[in-house]
């Protein structure tokens, strides 16, 4: 049986959101008798899944609840394998023998939305690879020989891992890049959880004999359970606010709340359990992005993205940054009104934001945006950003323009752009085929430059408008245009 040194048994997937805890599994493997069990949150109901060779060592299981499948890295046979969430249907993914490189698999996750493996491989080297065990690469490499643990942000693209040879915990962006310290000058960690929702992250100080947690940035370090045994492997039910780990000499698995209170035993009696994991389905992301496009137009850049689909959708915030800078917001939902979210819906939107701001020649200027949730949540779409090199046009003609809206035809939102030649008080209002005046998106004084508002179908009093032809009218100063759209429901 291999083994990386005594005090490195186990490791697993440390991430686990739930929305209640009836029906929920905690799953772990036992280096002893050499299987992977499960059980209610509450211990009971202890049930054997699979048998695996005298010579395994699984340091790391990860779950796909949505698809039933089971997921699991064995350091002793050098093999990454799946199976039913009963143990049933065992099958070999990557192993040594269809591998070209030095396959030693430890800690593991998966990136669902992707279609990905992740896992420490020998100890110094982060790899993925298709579900199906295809395509395997290098994602980070030069790691000291001490990495075990690996954790997945999939809400900011993000891969952490903890390295117990040089005492501290690492992060990087998904395809492996920007490799950056988070918390350093760590005694004996080994394994990890990250808690997204609330910007924690988690570890087990083996050799320190206590949890200690910190900012997702790495600061405020601080202690949440002392006086613990040898506490391996961990892992957190966020809704339920309950920290789970496995105290492989002392042969249980314990939890506590967050805060580090009301420790308590669940499962005792066990020979060796090592890696530990919640089983519960993915949550969906609020947002899902169809599109996201940047362009310079005259003096500004335009921003254009769609939404497949909402779900308590607040509202979007813009992030821009330029080289060798870091992402600064920009714009808010809470004060730019066509940044405003749809809350629920399964219809495709259409989204406009312009940067009128004093932008820098000759530079380029990269853009995320974040949709927030009711209850708070930011979520950054980091992998579909956009750059954009902006050079000041000086032969720009300055001029009143009003463009047509888009999309045209639409349901349920449209953008209305507009161009100001100079500073003035600006006008913008909605009527029916009747002429009858409907609402008012803009009435106020604003610089020259690019502008847009959306209108979202609705009248002055918020009830949702018919479907037809309806005309907007701008009043620049002198200038007045008017320009026919189309509702269609």
């Amino acid at each position: 049986m291999k083994k990386l040194t005594t005090s490195l048994i186990t490791l697993s997937l440390g991430l686990t959101l739930a929305s209640n805890s009836f029906a929920i599994k905690m799953y772990w493997s036992d280096t002893i008798d050499h299987k992977i069990q499960r059980a209610n949150l509450d211990g009971s109901s202890v049930e054997d899944l699979v048998s695996i060779p005298g010579n395994s060592d699984i340091y790391g299981i990860a779950l796909d609840i949505n698809n039933s499948k089971m997921y699991w890295a064995d350091y002793g046979e050098d093999k990454i394998q799946r199976a039913n969430l009963d143990g049933s249907n065992v099958e070999d993914l990557i192993t040594v023998f269809d591998s070209i490189f030095n396959f030693d698999p430890l800690g593991i996750a998966l990136d669902l939305t992707n279609s990905k493996i992740y896992w420490v491989n020998n100890g110094d080297k982060i790899m993925r690879a298709n579900l199906d065990g295809s395509n395997a690469e290098d994602i980070v490499t030069g790691l000291s020989s001490g990495v075990v643990d690996i954790n997945l942000d999939i809400i900011n693209s993000k891969i952490y891992w903890n390295d117990g040879g040089t005492g501290k915990i690492q992060k990087a962006n998904l395809d492996g890049s920007n490799v950056e310290d988070v918390v350093t000058g760590i005694n004996s960690t080994y394994f990890m959880a990250l808690d997204p929702i609330n910007s924690k992250i988690y570890w087990t100080g083996f050799d320190a004999h206590k949890i200690e947690r910190a900012n997702l940035d790495g600061s405020n370090v601080e202690d949440v359970v002392t006086g613990l045994d040898e506490p391996f492997d961990i892992t957190l039910d966020i809704a339920n606010s309950k920290i789970y780990w496995t105290e492989a000499d002392n042969n249980k698995i314990q939890r506590c709340n967050f805060d580090g209170t009301n420790v308590e035993d669940l499962v005792t009696g066990l020979s060796e359990p090592g890696a530990i994991v919640l089983g519960v389905p993915d949550i969906a992301l609020s947002v899902e992005l169809a599109s996201f496009s940047a362009r310079q137009i005259e003096n500004s850049i335009q921003l254009n993205w769609s939404t497949a689909s909402e779900t308590e959708n607040e509202g979007f915030n813009i992030y821009r940054k330029i080289s060798g800078s870091e992402f600064v917001q920009i714009a808010s939902y809470k004060s730019h009104r066509e940044l405003r979210g749809q809350g629920n819906t399964s219809v495709e939107t259409n989204y406009t934001f312009t940067d009128n701001s004093k932008l820098q020649n000759n530079e380029f200027y990269t853009y995320v945006i974040s949709d927030v949730e009711t209850n708070g949540l930011e979520t950054k779409h980091e992998e579909n950003s956009q750059s954009v090199f902006f050079e000041i046009k000086t032969q720009a003609v300055k001029r009143f323009e009003l463009a047509q809206n888009f999309p045209n035809p639409f349901n349920p939102s449209t953008t209305i752009s507009y161009q100001l030649a100079k500073d003035t008080r600006v006008s913008l209002k909605i009527y029916n085929e009747k002429g009858e005046f409907v609402k008012e998106l803009t009435n106020g004084f604003q610089h020259e430059g690019s502008h847009n508002a959306a209108w979202d179908g609705t009248d002055e009093n918020g009830k949702s408008v018919s479907s037809g032809t309806y005309f907007y009218k701008l009043q620049a100063g002198t200038f007045t245009q008017t320009n026919k759209m189309i509702l269609l429901k």
